[in-house]
């Protein structure tokens, strides 16, 4: 049969389009709801614990109905197309409260649903785009590169999203900045969308049972060990990311438009720095290669604790950007590892319950960073931007620095438990 290949700069565009609104939801709305509306940290901690819950629900239902799912189009293209426009419409919400309910309970109830809703269509896209991935690209040395060239792009959209925004909130505010976010995000994810070209084999392939596919993926060691190292990875990252304009308001005293230069410190860095990471990976195999990135990763953000002027906090953030996009370079590999080594076994191709699995416990690490916030509030007193407590210096500095080396020891040491039979070559 016949197959078209997928060319690997267009499909990249698609984690350009997930990475540029995400990444402001990661960066920006804690301190949106808690400094700039005013709901205390305890509270946002409280909705996260909720949503997690409800991510729990229907992250492996999402990632059922795409492997069952059998059309002329393909198995994962319809949910793509499908989530594009609910994603648009939720993302623009979320940062555009109105004035109506901007009272402290009204507010509280519509940042739980549109939070909720925005996460749940944000996974539906993601995840099928990133189910593709193993089944696109086969060849090791094809994949490896093929990843570089996407998280690249990750990296350009993390500048975008994460850099570009306080530039506009600045200006603009939180809802045209939050609208042009999404509209030019969708605009390259809908690129890849329309790029994809799904292997027959696999549309016409067995469909697996939602019992099976479950057992499946509970029964598997390494879909537990890379999910928890990868758990304590994220959290780690959420933390960094969010504290950058606690750190660059409270510890450095400048004002929001500053974090642009840290956070573009970190992220332009972490472009070239991809492909050294490529190198490293062909040298000693991707497992090592990993959990070498996540032992530098967990070093590097040690710097910036230190940091009292912006151009320290930039060198130190150099550093991070390395770790990050060694990590970056490698998660995705790990994850292609452990499908073609399930597939390989049972002759079922199950991309979308392994992925939802990923991303559901990559969910779950949002109660390590809700903790982290409650820490901050129970140590140092910090509630919200009216009331930030006596130090909220160096609550700032404790969030950018300390609590995700600690994350990222967890996370290095975790790593260990992962086993493939030829880890050289995983």
């Amino acid at each position: 049969m016949s197959y078209r290949k997928t060319h690997p700069f267009p499909y990249a565009l698609g984690m350009l389009g997930i990475t540029i609104p995400g990444q402001m939801i990661g960066a920006y709305l804690v301190f949106f709801y808690n400094d700039v509306l005013g709901i205390s940290l305890t509270m946002i901690s409280l909705i996260t614990v909720f949503a997690t819950i409800w991510d729990a629900i229907n992250d492996p239902l999402f990632g059922y109905f795409s492997d069952r799912t059998r059309t002329k189009i393909g198995r994962r293209k319809p949910w793509m197309l499908i989530s594009v426009p609910l994603y648009c419409i939720s993302y623009i919400f979320l940062f555009s409260p109105p004035l109506s309910v901007r009272k402290v309970f009204l507010l509280v109830v519509y940042f739980a649903i549109f939070s909720m809703f925005t996460e749940t269509l944000s996974t539906i896209a993601s995840v099928n785009y990133h189910s593709l991935f193993p089944e696109l690209f086969i060849d090791s040395k094809i994949r490896t590169r093929s990843n570089a060239l996407r998280q690249a792009f990750q990296f350009v959209g993390l500048i975008v999203g994460v850099t570009l925004a306080p530039i506009l909130i600045e200006r603009y505010g939180y809802s045209i900045t939050a609208t042009f976010m999404i509209l030019i995000g969708m605009f390259f994810y809908l690129i890849a969308v329309f790029s994809i070209h799904e292997r027959p084999e696999y549309i016409e392939s067995e469909a697996p049972t939602l019992k099976e596919s479950l057992k499946a993926v509970m029964a598997n060691k390494n879909f537990w060990a890379v999910s928890l190292t990868n758990f304590f990875y994220q959290a780690s990252l959420a933390i960094l990311l969010l504290s950058i304009p606690y750190f660059i308001k409270y510890t450095l005293g400048l004002s929001e438009a500053n974090a642009a230069y840290l956070t573009g410190a970190v992220f332009i860095t972490a472009i070239p720095a991809m492909y050294l990471w490529v190198k490293v990976i062909d040298k000693l195999g991707a497992l090592t290669a990993w959990r070498t990135s996540l032992l530098f990763l967990g070093i590097a953000v040690i710097p910036i604790f230190s940091a009292k002027s912006l151009v320290f906090s930039m060198i130190a953030g150099v550093l991070i950007g390395v770790g990050i996009a060694g990590v970056t370079a490698n998660i995705d590999l790990i994850y292609a590892k452990v499908i073609d080594a399930d597939a390989k076994a049972s002759n079922l191709r199950r991309e979308g319950i392994y992925f939802s699995g990923f991303q559901f416990i990559i969910h779950f690490s949002g109660l390590a960073k809700s903790l982290v916030l409650l820490l901050v509030t129970l140590i140092f007193g910090f509630v919200d931007g009216n009331n930030p407590g006596e130090h909220p210096d160096l609550a700032a500095r404790f969030m950018i620095s300390v609590f995700p080396a600690l994350l990222m020891a967890v996370s290095f040491i975790i790593s260990f438990f992962v086993r493939f039979k030829e880890e050289k070559q995983a």
